[in-house]
């Protein structure tokens, strides 16, 4: 029986948790088992993962920092992989630094385009963490992929960037692009909406609030809209972790927006779809994603859907999504003006995204994951 040990450590919420989780909803039967390292932090997240053929190892030591984590993964890892059997390791974060024992194969993916974009990276201010963490990030992630025997892409466009890097990265990679879950694809769930939002008669932008999200712009678009008259309200949704999240919120108000533009925070994830539902319209304005699952599920409540016009975006939404540069206001302005004149054509890219959500299934992405790094025919 073949053996596939999955490192989760770095999995700590948004896509990352998204991933693993309906990796393991919807992990296909076949003649191998599955053990899945998760950390102190996590272990609550991925406790109903376990069952007879997917194990689950808390590396507890490895929990306590990042610099424990490394260390682990470099003298450690490669003793608990031979004690395991395994065949293979997948590091599904794109961080590949232990070498292999004899006869594992290594697998690794890149979900994170941030460290490989310059422009979106310039954002966050010149001397913080975070700008040289994605600048670090960039050099492991190359070097990763360099050592990996496989490398999984989740859209055609971080491949090509990777390319430029490592020419014949093709020879050992795979395009397998996210799925969809079905709490979107098949909701009957209802949202109850606070008392100043009524259904149909709101836009909706779901992301957390950040640097390459554009949430400032699309507030300045709002101000614009509002003082020609436009009735409907934006409504954000999202955590807010940093300062450009504070930005946010302080913005609304410096922009006397309070009746136009509501910041509602967090929401859980469960009732996401019954929101969607809810809204007049969607927005998704990302400028960096690897493979944008908000978008996805975005396209799945079958509602008109404005989008950035940044690859992956079109990738994914090709023609069933309205197009915008989310660094200009402006031109989401007039998308919007200009659809809210044509009620057909607002019905008809309703009726194209429901379409396009349907090409996204995680059961096939994740079979053809198990597939490829288990090389089964």
């Amino acid at each position: 029986m073949k053996t596939l040990v999955i490192n989760g450590l770095s999995a700590r919420g948004g896509g990352a948790n998204t991933y693993l989780l309906n990796f393991f909803k919807y992990l296909p039967e076949g003649n191998f088992r599955v053990v899945l390292i998760i950390s102190t932090q996590n272990k609550k997240i991925f406790e109903n993962c376990a069952s007879m053929r997917v194990k689950l190892f808390e590396a507890t030591w490895a929990s306590k920092s990042i610099i424990h984590r490394s260390l682990w993964e470099r003298f450690e890892l490669p003793k608990f992989l031979f004690e395991e059997n395994a065949t293979v390791y997948y590091a599904p974060g794109g961080t590949m630094t232990t070498v292999m024992p004899e006869g594992v194969i290594s697998a690794t993916a890149l979900r994170n385009m941030l460290p490989f974009d310059d422009k979106e990276r310039q954002r966050f201010p010149l001397f913080s963490y975070i700008r040289f963490k994605l600048w670090l990030l960039r050099h492991v992630f190359l070097k990763s992929y360099k050592m990996a025997d496989k490398v999984v892409f989740i859209s055609e466009y971080s491949k090509s960037i990777v390319q430029q890097y490592i020419p014949n990265i093709d020879e050992k990679s795979i395009l397998i692009p996210h799925g969809i879950n079905d709490l979107f694809l098949n909701s009957d769930t209802n949202y109850e909406l606070p008392d100043f939002l009524q259904e149909n008669q709101f836009y909706l932008y779901v992301s957390r609030l950040d640097f390459y999200k554009a949430q400032k712009e699309i507030i300045q678009a709002w101000k614009k809209l509002s003082s020609s008259g436009f009735s409907y309200p934006i409504v954000l949704v999202g955590g807010n972790y940093n300062q450009y999240g504070e930005e946010v919120v302080a913005m609304i108000e410096e922009l006397e927006l309070k009746e136009k533009v509501f910041y509602l925070g967090e929401i859980d994830y469960e009732k996401l779809p019954g929101l969607y539902k809810a809204a007049r319209v969607l927005i998704f304005a990302s400028s960096c994603e690897c493979c944008p699952n908000i978008l996805l599920e975005k396209l799945a409540a079958g509602k008109p859907v404005v989008c950035s016009n940044i690859q992956p975006m079109p990738e994914f939404g090709e023609e069933a999504v309205m197009y915008f540069d989310p660094y200009d206001p402006d031109t989401l302005v007039s998308q919007i003006i200009a659809m809210e004149e044509d009620q057909d054509k607002m019905k008809e890219l309703a009726e194209k995204a429901a379409q396009q959500a349907l090409k996204f299934d995680w059961e096939k992405t994740v079979k053809k994951t198990v597939d490829f790094l288990l090389e089964r025919n």
